[in-house]
């Protein structure tokens, strides 16, 4: 047994990492230097990305800890974290008070702004009337020629305490908009500005004033730099280690931690360097974080199109999607040019959840799947009016668009960017594939088989459609959702094949 009184070097994971433990990020710290600190007038900065991913110790090291230095250039940096409040007229208070205290322990205050702050602070005051001496009060502090910046981590949690006001993100706007009483904005997020805005129904510009700045994962010099701290407390660091840690964690900032504390303490406990072990040990903290990530994924509605673009059948992802997981760095571009997630272990995490997927997110896709295939098709054969020559032909297709039309026709207001096959039911569509010209020549080639194997699939799969539709799903049996999901992927993974063969 080795001596207790070891250091491990990375005891304090989970929290802000400060100081020398600090490594990497060397592009990051450069975007807040020339936004935020070089310049005489400040511009303000989001920094987006994932939970875990260092958005919080990145601010710190490069505002907090330079604390100082900015103060002796007139720079107050402070720091809030929006999840502690619950109440928005309470917030905007408070960005005074933690302010005015600041600035009285730096013995900044003069009467202006004694004063202003006084009255900023008086009780039953309208929104509109509070407000403006809020701004007066941030005013004062400019014309004493100090610069203020607050830092409002975790800005995710505005999505509640604005919720349906516009006038909080207006207020923050304003202050950060006009010149005369100027304040500088750095959030962390999750979610950039306008997606929040979104969710709390409340649209403003605020996120037009920032410049965002996405956080992903460690490049190869931080790791470099993480297996040098590992190496620090004797451990060896070969080919193998590096090659299971990334396995586990990629270039995850909180899972490299979390995965380096347990390798050191059962280094020290078994003198012998065991990842596999370790990573053993850290499976429920490991699901935990996955979960978590999921669970925002699902929240925004892309988690579908995650698992489409690492296992399935690309059926509605555009390149944006691709784009903005690789700026999380939830997806990496491998040496075969395609994309994998950010670890495998993470990826057969979401292996696992595929299989397992709702069934009705199964059943959306390969609806997509098929209208998408029938609309390409018939455009290439008939052009861009091929509904009407469609109908011309075939006396079912024009019964399926007739009440289509009514549907659209019923929805006016809700339907005018959808296409006239967005309105046909499951069975419709397969009714329409399964015209015998259109049958013989275009879709029998793609999808093979015979007519009749795929009324059988029509059938099935529309009765699962239209249980789940009325909420019935309960009533299914487990072997008809495992026969359901079974043919929708048979259906997805045709198509798929034919986009890929480019078979006409």
């Amino acid at each position: 047994m080795m001596s207790t009184d070891y250091q491990n070097p990375f005891a304090d994971y989970c929290n802000i990492i400060s100081g020398n433990r600090f490594i990497g990020r060397i592009d990051s710290l450069k975007v807040i230097e020339s936004r935020v600190i070089r310049p005489q007038e400040a511009g303000n900065l989001a920094i987006i990305g994932e939970p875990g991913i260092g958005k919080s110790s990145l601010v710190h090291k490069a505002i907090i800890e330079r604390r100082e230095e900015l103060i002796a250039k007139r720079f107050l940096p402070l720091w809030i974290n929006l999840a502690n409040f619950d109440n928005s007229s309470l917030f905007f208070r408070y960005l005074v008070t933690s302010c005015y205290d600041e600035l009285d322990e730096l013995y900044w205050l003069n009467k202006s702004i004694i004063r202003a702050k006084e009255r900023a602070l008086e009780d039953e005051l309208s929104w509109n009337e509070g407000y403006g001496r809020i701004q007066r009060f941030f005013q004062k502090i400019r014309q004493s020629d100090r610069r203020i910046l607050f830092i409002l981590d975790e800005f995710d949690h505005a999505r509640i305490l604005f919720k349906g006001d516009i006038s909080g993100f207006q207020g923050l706007r304003e202050l950060s908009y006009r010149p005369e009483w100027r304040v500088t904005f750095i959030t962390t997020s999750r979610r950039t500005i306008r997606h929040i805005e979104l969710q709390t129904q409340a649209i403003s510009t605020f996120d037009g004033i920032f410049h965002k700045h996405y956080l992903g994962m460690f490049e190869k010099g931080s790791t470099e730099a993480y297996f040098s701290r590992l190496s620090s407390v004797g451990i060896s660091i070969d080919s193998s280690v590096r090659e299971q840690v990334d396995f586990y964690c990629g270039g995850y900032p909180y899972l490299l931690e979390m995965l380096g504390y347990q390798i050191v303490e059962t280094f020290y406990e078994q003198q012998k360097v065991d990842v596999e072990q370790s990573a053993q040990m850290l499976e429920g903290s490991f699901l935990d974080q996955y979960d978590r990530m999921v669970d925002l994924i699902r929240e925004d509605g892309n988690f579908h199109k995650l698992l489409q673009i690492l296992f399935g059948w690309a059926v509605d992802v555009k390149q944006t999607d691709i784009d903005d997981f690789l700026r999380y760095g939830l997806l990496q571009v491998n040496e075969q040019g395609t994309y994998q997630a950010f670890s495998m272990h993470f990826q057969t995490y979401l292996k696992l959840i595929e299989r397992q997927v709702d069934l009705k997110d199964v059943l959306r896709d390969m609806e997509l799947a098929i209208r998408h295939l029938i609309t390409k098709k018939m455009l290439e054969k008939y052009g861009n009016n091929w509904i009407v020559k469609l109908e011309q032909t075939d006396s079912k297709a024009k019964i399926i668009f007739d009440r289509c039309r009514r549907y659209k026709q019923n929805f006016r207001s809700r339907t005018s960017s959808l296409n006239l096959l967005d309105f046909a039911y499951l069975k419709d569509l397969f009714v329409l594939i399964l015209i015998q010209n259109e049958w013989e020549n275009i879709f029998k080639p793609i999808l093979g088989q015979n007519k009749p194997y795929w009324l059988q699939r029509s059938q099935f799969l529309s009765k699962i459609r239209n249980s789940l539709a009325h909420h019935y799903d309960q009533a299914l049996y487990e072997y008809e959702r495992q026969i359901a999901e079974g043919y929708c992927k048979e259906i997805l993974e045709l198509i798929h094949n034919n986009s890929q063969s480019g078979t006409p």
